[in-house]
């Protein structure tokens, strides 16, 4: 079955040659390298797009003129009022301006938070220095103590423990003596305390133990913590007040605590030990 429009569809060629004359402009002069078979074809094309020329069409409509310009200035306005940037409205008075309530509000809100997320960082940064003043001092406390033992035989400083001896069964137990690694040279005073204890005395919470217990750990060779933050659970436990097992150090915020284990590593945890 065949179209009644198949005698206007282009041959190949035809088509080929039609796409060089759009390339010039229709413009036939410009073509290059034609023979004279293409020649006429080009002749032809132009010839059949010549009716296109001569074909009455009605005059364009002044109402769906104006109605495609004004649907143009329409978005053109839209879009100009998304490209610009809004300031509140400035009331005038004989005195000067006038803000509107509710854009002092939402200006207002605008510097609560700003200041809030400016604040909230700033406090994490700090806990994050105390935390890491804190390891340092620590490590130094640890490095004060292997001298020490090198110095010593392997011993290290011990003292008893008086205010504990309740936890003992009334025995005194005996704990790590860092004030006299501070005496003999072997750490600094201020590497006794974590910044973050502010005005808190005792500084460190040491390891403390009997006698006894302290050989039969040190024979057993395991790892385990010498020092550690200061400990609330203990400073609870010694006023005789109730306390949380898992209360966090206060000394850098929420953070964990940190750990001075026996063989000079510093590990941090989230809750006292």
């Amino acid at each position: 079955m065949t179209s009644g429009f198949d005698h206007l569809k282009l041959t190949k060629a035809d088509a080929e040659m039609l796409d060089r004359l759009v390339d010039v402009g229709f413009e036939i002069d410009q073509l290059a390298y034609l023979t004279p078979e293409d020649e006429k074809r080009a002749k032809a094309i132009l010839h059949m797009l010549g009716f296109l020329d001569a074909y009455p069409v009605e005059d364009a409509s002044d109402t769906l003129i104006h109605a495609t310009l004004a649907r143009i200035d329409q978005y053109e306005a839209k879009h100009s009022e998304r490209m610009q940037i809004h300031t509140p409205q400035l009331e005038t008075t004989k005195r000067g301006f006038r803000i509107r309530i509710p854009d002092l509000i939402g200006v207002a809100a605008m510097v609560l938070v700003t200041v809030s997320v400016f604040m909230m960082i700033s406090k994490s940064a700090r806990n994050q220095s105390l935390n890491n003043e804190c390891a340092s001092n620590m490590a130094m406390v640890g490095r004060g103590l292997f001298n020490y033992a090198l110095d010593h035989d392997g011993n290290t400083p011990t003292k008893q423990a008086t205010q504990v001896a309740s936890l003992f069964g009334g025995v005194a137990p005996e704990q790590t003596d860092a004030e006299l690694l501070a005496e003999q040279g072997y750490c600094e005073h201020n590497h006794l305390n974590c910044p973050g204890h502010g005005e808190e005395s005792g500084g460190f919470s040491y390891q403390t133990q009997s006698a006894d217990s302290w050989d039969a750990i040190q024979k057993q060779g395991k790892v385990f913590f010498l020092l550690s933050d200061r400990n609330p659970v203990l400073d609870k436990i010694l006023a005789k007040q109730e306390y949380d097992p898992y209360t966090p150090s206060p000394a850098h915020g929420s953070l964990g605590q940190n750990h001075l284990r026996d063989d000079g590593s510093i590990m941090t945890g989230a809750a006292p030990v």
